[in-house]
């Protein structure tokens, strides 16, 4: 579990009091929030007692206060924002933290967040921008040689390989799925669902309820991610994919 930051522990001491405040206000037990998010119940405390030792990255511990705050009836998006993941812009505003006593969150202006954002999004598309081939005119090009009559044929490559995961949905579960460094789906898939992507390199399936997730590389039989409740993280390659294939993975223990 990586090490977490005074800042994180901090902030995740003041989002903890603050939910869990709002938590006994409502009446409600861990055990049914644990049911309603379909977090385990082991994080939900640890996110309220601020024990960084019990939770997973800090981007996954985001998530998982993003869903609390949901179903306390918060704005989750807010909530979750103040938890810093590693990655937050140089020279924010510092939050005003949270406020006790049912009177609610004394926010930071969201545009702050929003302009963040975008300016992430600007800088990736510039950069896409940027590496992308170049066409070229057939006047650019030079002349091409003469053929020798001794030259050999030159055999044609095969084409270039793709990988092509599918997930099949027992339960519901939280995803994430990063394709070749770009996340291209994160949400909560319910049962029944079936959706597939690829990529040409590599593809990451992050769930919070892996028991629930089947998986078929390019087209081979459905095996399960992990255990039911357990928080995983599977990469699959394309250089490794076959249809009984096992690719690297991690597991988030609680």
């Amino acid at each position: 579990m990586p090490h977490l930051s005074s800042q994180q522990v901090e902030k995740l001491a003041e989002i903890g009091t603050f939910l869990r405040d709002k938590r006994l206000e409502l009446g409600l037990s861990l055990e049914e929030l644990a049911a309603k998010t379909l977090v385990r119940q082991s994080i939900l405390a640890a996110i309220e007692n601020a024990s960084p030792e019990e939770l997973p990255e800090p981007v996954y511990t985001q998530g998982f206060i993003r869903r609390f705050a949901d179903a306390l009836g918060l704005d989750g998006k807010s909530v979750a924002a103040h938890f810093p993941t590693g990655v937050e812009p140089a020279q924010r505003p510092h939050p005003s933290g949270v406020s006790r006593g049912g009177v609610g969150w004394q926010l930071r202006p969201i545009h702050l967040y929003l302009t963040y954002l975008a300016l992430v999004a600007a800088a990736v598309a510039g950069l896409a921008y940027f590496f992308r081939p170049q066409a070229q005119s057939i006047t650019d090009l030079p002349p091409a040689p003469p053929p020798s009559p001794t030259a050999a044929v030159t055999p044609r490559l095969p084409p270039a390989k793709t990988l092509e995961v599918k997930l099949s949905l027992s339960d519901a579960s939280w995803l994430e799925v990063e394709a070749d460094g770009r996340v291209v789906y994160a949400g909560i898939l319910q049962s029944g669902t079936e959706r597939r992507w690829q990529a040409q390199e590599r593809l990451i399936v992050r769930s919070g309820n892996a028991g629930a997730v089947n998986v078929s590389v390019n087209n081979g039989p459905f095996q399960p991610l992990g255990q039911l409740g357990e928080v995983k993280e599977k990469e699959f390659l394309v250089n490794q994919a076959t249809t009984t294939s096992t690719a690297p993975e991690r597991t988030v223990n609680n």
